[in-house]
């Protein structure tokens, strides 16, 4: 190759260390072929703790991207042609040269698996393109297939992603903090859609009390390359961060570990809020209403209605707090019975005749929910 080829192929290199500067950890690896007569050769660059390390006849390491792509274009100029494909997570940007040409193409990555089922248009999270993310979840089998124990699983995910996702619209950045994320379902979902989807940049924040449960999410991201997720094991109840997160997520929390969540989000004025309320129990032996004593001396209304007003209790407070909120059913109770997402966006300070309304309630029905403690709690940020 030349020296005007050179000075392209140099334009573009500074192209790819420019990309992995604005999306380090969405980077995979850059892998090449050079071609001289019928021989192919090929090689690495790969990420290895903050350094670079060059793979081609031996290893030399590099302080930095820019340093590694020079060894590459050093080697580059020895051979007829080459291939070098710049990967990071869902996307791979190639660069074809020849002693004529020199051009970018990018490819999107897709797994390409047996029987995918169900690739529809309406589907947020296509089994083709992410069969990796979905077989480490479980939703899918090694072969790629959706397992048929996981078919209402994978339906109330895709449910979830079209209720929520217009919250995420113009942004870029953003920080999510997962409480009581357990296996950090949706947040492996949510991080893969965002990205490789929409191209939204997200630093996800994932706290559970089990070590066990943390430790195992931290494996899956580690095989999955999913460097933008750290997981920590501490109790919700006395966590606490240094920053506003952008969203905060809760799925299937059980009773007041909802609240918690809720508590969290308030505290910090998280922007936007995400939440799947699981069992219903602290007010279950609290709320009295009189008119309705006739009806709740039944055990299965009492508990029944205790859910309507936990939830709706929990609504009124965010909307007193300056939130937007929408509880809709986001599946089938055939899925799940536990099938209320509440979604909530910041759009001002309160609501001062919310907050009066929702105060009246708790003193006319005699309840003191979990969320009023949580909500109080002081922070780092106050």
């Amino acid at each position: 190759m030349n020296q005007q080829q050179k000075a392209k192929i140099d334009l573009f290199f500074s192209g790819f260390s420019e990309r992995y500067k604005n999306n380090s950890e969405y980077f995979v690896e850059i892998s090449f072929d050079f071609t001289s007569g019928r021989k192919t050769y090929s090689g690495k660059i790969l990420s290895t703790d903050e350094k670079f390390e060059y793979r081609f006849s031996g290893k030399r390491t590099a302080e930095d991207l820019p340093l590694a792509l020079s060894f590459l274009l050093e080697d580059l100029m020895k051979y007829d042609s080459a291939v070098v494909r710049y990967k990071e997570r869902g996307l791979t940007t190639e660069l074809l040269a020849d002693g004529k040409n020199v051009k970018i193409v990018k490819r999107e990555e897709v797994n390409e698996v047996s029987s995918a089922p169900s690739a529809k248009s309406e589907y947020q999270i296509d089994l083709r393109k992410a069969s990796e993310l979905m077989t480490a979840l479980g939703y899918c089998d090694k072969d790629g297939k959706l397992r048929n124990d996981m078919i209402r699983k994978y339906n109330q995910t895709n449910h979830i992603l079209s209720l929520i996702s217009d919250l995420f619209v113009g942004k870029n950045d953003i920080t999510i903090v997962d409480c009581a994320c357990g296996k950090s379902y949706l947040s492996f979902v949510l991080n893969y859609f965002l990205w490789e989807e929409k191209r939204i940049r997200a630093h996800f924040v994932c706290i559970d009390i089990s070590p066990k449960v943390i430790q195992a999410s931290k494996e899956i991201a580690r095989r999955l390359g999913y460097t933008n997720m750290e997981f920590i094991c501490e109790d919700l109840r006395t966590y606490e961060s240094d920053f506003h997160p952008d969203a905060v997520i809760s799925l299937h929390a059980c009773d007041t570990a909802t609240d918690m969540a809720l508590g969290y989000a308030l505290r910090h004025r998280a922007e936007s809020i995400i939440c799947v309320p699981c069992c219903h129990k602290e007010l279950l032996k609290q709320y009295k209403i009189e008119d309705f004593e006739p009806i709740t001396s039944h055990g299965v209304f009492r508990a029944r209605l205790n859910d309507l007003i936990t939830d709706g209790l929990r609504a009124m407070k965010l909307e007193s707090e300056g939130y937007d909120v929408r509880c809709v059913e986001f599946c089938s109770p055939i899925d799940t019975p536990k099938n209320l997402l509440i979604s909530a966006k910041k759009v001002s300070n309160e609501n001062r005749k919310m907050k009066e309304k929702y105060y009246d309630l708790l003193s006319d029905w005699s309840v003191r929910p979990s969320l009023e403690y949580y909500a109080a709690l002081p922070t780092e940020l106050d």
